[in-house]
């Protein structure tokens, strides 16, 4: 039987819908800070693969929807 790998959104799915409160909580935060301080320390990246615009733009996003402002 072959069994194709999960796209990342049923991947990231699958792991909100198996996670409790609190655990929720803590991956809610370590995202959020992960991308606010990827965005900011991907400026002094040389030779990056991935442009650092990229990171940023996404950064933005991830506070969007998922930081602790009321931006609706």
């Amino acid at each position: 039987m072959n069994h194709l790998p999960k796209t990342n959104e049923q991947a990231f799915k699958n792991l909100i819908k198996n996670l409790d409160h609190v655990p929720l909580a803590l991956l809610r935060e370590r995202v959020l800070f992960i991308c606010e301080q990827t965005a900011k320390d991907c400026m002094n990246w040389e030779n990056s693969f991935v442009h650092p615009r990229l990171y940023v733009e996404l950064n933005e996003v991830v506070q969007k929807h998922l930081g602790f402002k009321d931006n609706n």
